[in-house]
């Protein structure tokens, strides 16, 4: 991200003259959403980087599902001393390693611009602000969730015809597959759009994509080793919850699905309100 150079500057100013007549004095009013996300999404695929790193993103979510799936013996997760069967789960796992990837990308998205003072340009074509960070968060999670399902796609097909596991491979008829599949690929991205909020409080990048970190896997360690209630939490951070959502076969006891995914929203909305309260207070 900090290899933006002046093309992205002019991406951003045009989400506030696209379409205006030559004569008409340009204000506030002239910037729509659609417009800065357009002017986002322009800045997004103008650098090479980010481009590489979600290319690279999918390529490892597919080595990783086939690789898994190539040496699994069926029953990766064991519960109550038995084995879980979960062929898909195996295939999907590449969407662990793409959390923390994406996360960082999110994070960047917006850092980079405080870094170099391309922010300055931005706010200056957005003066309410607000629609920034929702443009950043929308065209972030487009990305994400666009290159997940492509390579998860091919992971599970790839995955599962090469399947080494003890028993039958699965199929997207099954049931909870497909529902798996796709809440492999909003996992990581609801952490592209957290790492969005994180960088819109945080300001600075080594700050945003540390307590990111330390979110998703030094405070569940944390936790667990705490235990009793601290313990019991330890579901409600986003990626334990992200897990749950993943997993075709849960455990007993486990929080649902539908419940997992509402966490993630609940922790995004956070992030997000206080990245708006930070945005609006604090100069560029």
């Amino acid at each position: 991200m900090s290899t933006t150079t002046t093309t992205t500057a002019t991406a951003t100013t045009s989400a506030s003259r696209a379409g205006s007549p030559p004569a008409h004095d340009e204000s506030t009013h002239d910037v729509t959403l659609a417009r800065v996300i357009r002017s986002e999404w322009i800045k997004l695929r103008s650098v090479r980087s980010t481009i590489v790193t979600l290319g690279l993103t999918a390529a490892a979510v597919i080595a990783t599902g086939v690789l898994v799936s190539m040496l699994s013996d069926g029953a990766p997760v064991a519960a109550e001393g038995e084995g879980i069967y979960d062929p898909a789960g195996n295939s999907l796992f590449g969407a662990t390693l793409a959390q923390l990837v994406l996360g960082v990308v999110g994070a960047l998205v917006i850092t980079s611009e405080y870094s170099t003072g391309l922010i300055r340009t931005t706010l200056t074509a957005v003066p309410r602000r607000l629609p920034v960070l929702w443009a950043k968060g929308i065209v972030v999670a487009a990305a994400a969730f666009a290159t997940m399902v492509a390579s998860l796609l091919v992971a599970f097909f790839v995955g599962q015809a090469v399947y080494g596991g003890g028993g039958p491979s699965a199929s997207l008829s099954d049931p909870g597959v497909l529902r798996a599949l796709l809440a492999a690929a909003l996992f990581p991205t609801a952490i592209a759009v957290m790492g969005v909020g994180f960088g819109a409080l945080m300001r600075h990048t080594a700050t945003a994509i540390g307590l990111l970190v330390a979110i998703l896997f030094v405070v569940p360690v944390l936790f667990e080793t705490l235990g009793g209630v601290w313990g019991r939490a330890t579901e409600y951070l986003p990626g334990e919850a992200g897990q749950t959502m993943i997993a075709v076969v849960r455990e007993s006891g486990e929080m649902s699905p539908a419940v997992a995914l509402l966490v993630l929203i609940g922790w995004i909305g956070v992030l997000f309100a206080a990245g708006t309260i930070a945005l609006k207070r604090r100069d560029a």
